[in-house]
């Protein structure tokens, strides 16, 4: 069977609430939402339907109705605008960022990891409206009235440090800010929220504008190899591990025993290789190959297809009740210990490499889904992905004892495209099935 054609790609980038696909940083060339005009968010506090507290903000979301979106490296910018049509006695005006991991209802469930506090006006200022004013001005008494307004830029961290929820002793770690997670069946989440806040006089309550904003890390894998680069750009089949040996990574061989028919024992070795680095960015693809040796070529035949090798992509979240070692009790989504998601699964298609009777080797690819959130790891909430192997399920064969995995070797997901060529895409995403199994069928030539 020939090699399947190359599906050419571009993975645009499609805003969500939630997630966003892969992007290019804003240095590098050519990304949709590089050259994107920014949207203008507007927020509101109205009072007799009029509007006497304006929030705007500019983001690289898709659309004004979307919350607000932020790439590593971008800065909040905006404005903030007060009509008030009497005079009132304002303390201040500041607009604060936090991110939060909360796990539970009660307040010991909501942690803050970042928190950021950028005062506009403060009581003892200048009146807003004279910027030449000092703060020794006798004509301001402290009360506001009319129109204001204060525009600002504020920066993220990329990283922030907190204690180390595995350790005690007081010992702190470095994270990377993750990405928002908001997941209608997962109770653990992650989010980002903006809030104006308008301080008066002690027995006057005050006022908070707010909205959640999405933020998404720059998380880049390192470039594949020189080889699998030139047939990105060569737009030809990415070598193997037998031509490319440092392009790929190989798992520790795999023993799999089992009986055929219930007549005859067979032995089977399977050798598993994803292609270097073991990071991956979403809405681009895995590369695998497989090798199955045995000297049952009818048992090798009959166990070992591209519709019975099952090699899938998981996703763990682990959380905990709280960041305190003495807290520190993993769960999994309220779901039993052993409980992953399984977000797709390997197509393969059958390689020939020569090597004769006894070895059949299939190459493949994980298909990773634009919307996938990234790798993630901060205090006690982390997401980790592993590619997986699961036991054979084939009519005529019992495995002894099979494993729960075959074989597992976790990798990252990462936010951006490697320096170099993008990725290219080896099979269709909306393949054939063959008998429901996830066997590749190559089109008639000329499809593209």
């Amino acid at each position: 069977m020939s090699f399947p054609p190359v599906y050419g790609g571009t993975f645009s980038v499609s805003q969500s609430v939630t997630s966003l696909p892969a992007y290019t940083a804003r240095d590098r060339p050519s990304t949709a939402s590089a050259v994107r005009e920014l949207t203008e968010h507007v927020f509101e506090i109205s009072k007799k339907k009029k509007p006497w507290a304006t929030l705007k903000l500019k983001s690289c979301a898709r659309a004004s109705t979307s919350l607000p979106t932020y790439l590593e490296g971008d800065r909040i910018t905006g404005s903030v605008t007060l009509d008030l049509s009497n005079s009132e006695k304002i303390l201040g005006v500041s607009v604060l960022i936090r991110g939060q991991i909360v796990t539970g209802p009660s307040p010991r469930d909501h942690y803050c990891f970042l928190d950021i506090s950028t005062p506009l006006w403060l009581k003892g200022m200048p009146n807003p409206r004279d910027s030449n004013a000092g703060p020794s001005d006798s004509k301001f008494n402290g009360k506001l009235s009319g129109d204001y307004h204060w525009p600002f830029s504020i920066s993220l961290p990329k990283e922030v440090t907190l204690p180390d929820p595995t350790r005690r002793h007081g010992e702190v770690r470095t994270y990377k800010l993750p990405q928002t997670f908001l997941e209608r069946t997962t109770r653990a989440t992650v989010f980002y929220e903006l809030c104006v806040h308008v301080a008066r006089s002690t027995f006057r309550v005050d006022n908070n504008l707010h909205t959640m904003f999405v933020y998404v890390p720059a998380i880049q894998p390192n470039p594949p190899s020189r080889n699998r680069q030139l047939a990105y750009r060569q737009n030809g089949p990415i070598p193997g591990p037998d031509l490319d040996s440092e392009g790929w990574y190989t798992l520790p061989t795999a023993t799999i025993l089992g009986t055929v028919f219930n007549a005859r024992r067979v032995k089977i070795q399977c050798a598993l290789s994803l292609a270097k680095p073991l990071s991956y960015t979403r809405g681009s693809v895995i590369p695998l190959s497989i090798t199955y040796l045995s000297n049952d070529f009818q048992a090798l035949n009959l166990v070992c297809t591209p519709t019975t090798t099952k090699v899938c992509l998981h996703r763990k979240i682990r959380y905990s009740e709280g960041p305190s070692a003495a807290e520190y009790c993993v769960r999994h989504d309220d779901t039993p210990p052993d409980f992953v998601l399984e977000i797709c699964q390997a197509v393969w298609w059958p390689v020939d490499d020569g090597q004769g009777n006894g070895t059949s080797r299939f190459d493949g690819e994980l298909h990773l889904p634009k919307g996938l959130k990234p790798s993630s790891n901060i205090s006690h909430f982390s997401i980790n992905y592993s590619v997986v192997m699961l036991p054979f399920q084939v009519t005529g064969f019992t495995a002894q004892a099979p494993p729960p995995l075959i074989l597992k070797q976790e990798v990252e997901i990462a936010t951006m495209f490697p320096k170099g060529p993008k990725p290219r895409v080896y099979s269709p995403p909306s393949y054939e099935h063959e008998a429901g199994d996830n066997m590749f069928i190559p089109p008639a030539r000329g499809y593209i």
